[in-house]
């Protein structure tokens, strides 16, 4: 675009006639108005050259049991994350050792169709454990720490017991069953499980699907040999990684905290299931059987470990140490432990 600018008289001169000559001044009056025209035309331009859509990194936590809670969450963030042109890309921050066998494939297709229109990236932090690992499955790297622990793809769940049927003149298996039906869903759930993820990597995994069976788990570092992951890495740097296989250039991250406020429930195990606790001193209407589990079952301590404190208890203890000069308050951890066991939830129980 050309611009043309009159060339104003100077003061001493008539106002009849334009000057020829143009002085420093004058040339810096014009640069300056050049300038402005061109900032008038091209700014809508150069504004929307700078500003992308896809200009964020969504981090969704995806933490504790996976239960209906915990899905309903990250189903509906995802779809947030779907329909905002502003996310560009996704990294799961993973730290679950499972959960419920339908929470968990709900999950699994939530994130498969996110992985559908961006970039996927997970991230294990402790651990992602059967219904974890199920869950991030179909994310295109997994990313672990060396000491994360991944894998137990496999189903726990306790013996079927046999029960007698129900005698009346219509439904008469409603209530009753046998042991081998019990067997035979119990191993349809298993195979659902292990079918899915030879679907999504069993290109990767570097041993035969009767291996993978087994459900053993690995860490980071044995995960990425044997293509149970992708990546040693943190989760800044999966972010990054995920930023650069979609071109964001400059981008934010917004995090995404999915699940209950509270630290309920809680797994513990019996010496024939799995339960789920959803209250600090449950009654029967707090312990949740869980008949099946796509859990890691080493992950969940056992009943007979679990013990009972409060929060009075820890605040005892403190003033006790501080009262004989032990130093084991100053020691402790934010959380409240000396022993560098993992905290409790508030009141809850601890392992």
């Amino acid at each position: 675009m050309l611009c043309r600018f009159p060339v104003w008289p100077y003061s001493g001169m008539s106002t009849d006639t334009l000057s020829s000559t143009v002085t420093p001044r004058r040339q810096i009056a014009a640069v300056v108005l050049a300038a402005a025209l061109l900032g008038v035309v091209f700014a809508p331009t150069v504004y929307g050259m700078t500003n992308e859509t896809s200009d964020a990194v969504a981090v969704v936590e995806i933490e504790g049991p996976v239960n209906t809670a915990l899905a309903d969450d990250v189903e509906s963030e995802l779809t947030s994350i779907r329909g905002n042109e502003s996310v560009g890309a996704v990294v799961l921050k993973i730290d679950t050792s499972g959960g419920a066998p339908v929470a968990s494939e709900r999950i699994y297709k939530a994130v498969q169709r996110t992985g559908e229109e961006m970039t996927v990236i997970a991230s294990v932090q402790e651990i992602s454990a059967s219904g974890g690992y199920y869950a991030m499955a179909p994310a295109d790297e997994i990313y672990v720490l060396p000491t994360s622990l991944v894998g137990s793809i496999g189903l726990n769940a306790p013996s079927p017991r046999t029960t007698s049927p129900i005698s009346g003149p219509s439904g008469p298996d409603k209530v009753g069953g046998n042991a081998i039906e019990g067997w035979a869903e119990r191993q349809t759930l298993a195979d659902t499980f292990v079918n899915a993820m030879m679907a999504e990597r069993g290109e990767t995994f570097r041993m035969p699907r009767e291996e993978v069976a087994k459900a053993d788990v690995y860490l980071g570092t044995e995960a990425v040999r044997n293509g149970f992951a992708d990546e040693i890495g943190s989760l800044n740097e999966a972010i990054h990684a995920a930023a650069t296989a979609e071109d964001l250039g400059d981008y934010r991250v917004d995090t995404r905290e999915t699940g209950p406020d509270s630290p309920f429930p809680i797994l513990i195990r019996t010496d024939q299931q799995v339960v789920a606790v959803h209250a600090n001193d449950p009654g029967y209407g707090d312990v949740e059987p869980m008949g099946v589990a796509y859990v890691h079952l080493d992950s969940v301590p056992h009943v007979d470990t679990i013990e009972r404190f409060s929060a009075d208890d820890i605040s005892a203890e403190r003033a006790g140490a501080a009262a004989d000069g032990s130093g084991a308050a100053d020691e402790s951890g934010a959380d409240g432990t000396t022993d560098g066991s993992a905290p409790a939830g508030a009141g809850g129980a601890s392992a």
